[in-house]
């Protein structure tokens, strides 16, 4: 306190006001609190003085020193963030953060030990969100490897809105942007990702040509799917990509298929609760969808099929049909052409496409005079189930008893003239001795 009144005394005196910058200590002979100190000695600024940031402040001083200018020192970033949605003015919306804001006053810290919870002044439900994904789990769980803010959104000081090109998450370019740790097989390894590569898988799928070559902001990107700050394990009942949620999830773009869907057997029974019913990644896939009408994939999704319906698929493959397509022939009928896509119904139901209301219309698509009599085939039938296919059963038992008696008869009838037939051969060569 004595050494406060004798510098003011001091400095009181005529002609002794001092137009040069104060020294640290003078400044600090009345903002002598001690937390001040303690923060100013963590600070990344701790070696400059007072003066270096409030220039023009004199003391003592009666007036509010003038703001500080960061820039005076960080040109540089001035005009990084110029640049940036953090620096951008725009019409109509509050200002953009000061450097105080995210930096602190005088405990400045250097933006790789900043906290994330920084990013909670402005952005407070992102982060909240963020805080209970997978990745923000594994943050707290010690993944130095595990995406945080500045891992998608760019470094402070750039951070571009989504809606700029040049952003890492703009439409068109996240999928390069999650592709920083998706597209690291090691990464994968090391964290039990089962997908892999899922970059290069996803790219080389219809939603991925239609961002990389067609450009199109309405073609889904990993966000779409899996969400943004809140992304959770599929295995979650959150997620998007659960099992469960993946209609509704395909549904934000394809509606009138989730619709069509929800209609069917399959839509029915996942939603009475069977798990084992087929959702849309089980047929199209995650990450590798291809068009449908491409013949390979209208050849493979046959097989996918056949996972749940093991015995209709052995019994298809029995019949003409089924034989075309296994040599790779897809225009014969398969199993959409005749029970439909999304809107698969069961037999009984009168909207089936193989109800007996619909069949004739169905097998008229590729052979135009079906008639009901035509309908008669059974493209399903098995010979050995005899309570469901008593006529062809017996045909099959007849066919076969034919077959053996024919076989049996002149097996023995060989073997009876086999003994003669050598006979008569040993003697036309003793003749002709």
């Amino acid at each position: 306190m004595i050494r406060l009144v004798l510098l003011l005394a001091f400095l009181s005196l005529p002609g002794l006001a001092r137009a040069e910058a104060p020294e640290s200590e003078e400044c600090l002979a009345c903002h002598s609190d001690k937390d001040l100190k303690r923060v100013l000695e963590r600070s990344t600024h701790a070696g400059l003085a007072c003066a270096t940031c409030h220039v023009g402040v004199t003391a003592p001083h009666d007036e509010k020193p003038p703001p500080v200018a960061c820039t005076n020192c960080h040109a540089d970033q001035k005009q990084a963030l110029a640049g940036g949605a953090h620096g951008r003015r725009v019409a109509g919306k509050a200002a953009p953060p000061a450097c105080a804001t995210c930096h602190g006053t005088h405990d400045v810290k250097k933006a790789t030990a900043m906290s994330l919870d920084t990013c909670t002044t402005c952005h407070a439900a992102p982060l909240t969100a963020w805080k209970g994904s997978v990745h923000g789990r594994a943050v707290r769980g010690g993944d130095a490897d595990a995406a945080t803010c500045r891992s998608c959104h760019g470094s402070t000081h750039t951070v571009l809105p989504k809606s700029d090109p040049k952003s890492p998450t703009y439409h068109l370019n996240l999928p390069r942007t999650c592709a920083t740790c998706h597209a690291n097989p090691e990464l994968a390894k090391k964290h039990g990702i089962a997908a892999g590569d899922v970059y290069k898988l996803f790219m080389d799928s219809i939603h991925g040509r239609a961002i990389s070559r067609s450009g199109l902001l309405v073609a889904a990107n990993c966000s779409d799917c899996h969400g943004a700050h809140d992304i959770q394990p599929n295995d979650a009942p959150a997620s998007r990509v659960h099992p469960a949620n993946v209609p509704k999830t395909c549904g934000t773009c394809h509606a009138g298929v989730e619709a069509a869907y929800r209609e069917s057997v399959h839509g029915k029974a996942r939603a009475a609760g069977h798990r084992g019913a087929p959702v849309c990644n089980d047929c199209h896939s995650a990450h590798q969808i291809q068009r449908t009408a491409g013949t390979p994939w209208q050849l493979d999704v046959i097989k996918e099929c056949g996972t749940c319906h093991q015995e209709s698929l052995r019994t298809y493959r029995d019949t003409f049909h089924g034989k075309v397509t296994r040599l790779g022939g897809a225009r014969v009928a398969k199993c959409a052409d005749c029970h439909g896509a999304h809107d698969i119904r069961a037999t009984e139901d009168p909207k089936s496409k193989v109800s007996a209301a619909n069949i004739v219309t169905t097998c008229r698509q590729c052979h135009p005079n079906a008639n009901q009599a035509f309908t008669e085939f059974q493209p399903h039938a098995d010979p050995h189930d005899r309570a469901r296919y008593p006529k062809l059963y017996w045909s099959y038992v007849l066919m076969t008893t034919l077959l053996l008696g024919t076989f049996t008869f002149f097996g023995l009838h060989t073997l009876l003239w086999l003994p003669r037939s050598l006979v008569d051969r040993f003697r036309r060569r003793r003749d002709e001795a």
